[in-house]
């Protein structure tokens, strides 16, 4: 009987030191509180590349997304235009243009048609600034609209720039011909 209860005692010795082995892998709950606080989560920081801008429309997109027939009048204008047709008359000319005053044009006509759109943008806000009652909107629409006429300035400045450019680039293949 002896041996019995020995080897009973031997089992029972085996498995408690097995279940005390095992449970010294396993980390405590305060160890696992303590990491989970440690990988705190990544906060994202939105930026400007980030988050997608808002470019003015082009005429042909004015027409296509304002069925209205004011709107629909004004892009069909924009297109007769005589600077749009002065520019279509260089753009046919622009496969003799060396390739750099090529650019430059491509690069001036995009400038005037951004141009035009916050020039378009901005009569809109003037438009709703002349109706419009809540104080709140009025500054919306008011910073909106400041905003539009900064953004006609950059663009102008652009445009000069461009044109100068454009200017020393043909006068020098000009002189190289």
């Amino acid at each position: 009987m002896k041996k019995k209860y020995s080897y009973m005692t031997v089992i029972f010795l085996l498995a408690a030191g097995g279940a005390c082995v095992a449970q010294s892998d396993q980390p405590s709950l305060g160890d696992l509180a303590k990491q989970h606080r440690q990988e705190k989560k990544v906060v994202k920081v939105l930026t400007n590349d980030d988050v997608a801008t808002v470019s003015p429309e082009t005429p042909a997109q004015a027409a296509k997304s304002d069925n209205s027939p004011s709107s629909a009048l004004t892009a069909s204008e924009a297109v007769k235009s005589p600077e749009k047709t002065k520019d279509a008359a260089t753009n046919a000319s622009a496969p003799k243009d060396p390739p750099q005053v090529a650019e430059l044009k491509q690069k001036l006509t995009s400038y005037k048609e951004e141009q035009e759109g916050w020039k378009r943008t901005a009569k809109k806000y003037e438009d709703l600034l002349a109706t419009e009652t809540s104080e709140f909107r009025r500054q919306t629409y008011e910073e909106a609209l400041q905003g539009d006429k900064r953004n006609v300035e950059i663009f102008q400045n652009k445009i000069d720039q461009a044109q100068a450019d454009l200017a020393k680039a043909e006068k020098s293949s000009s002189a190289s011909h």
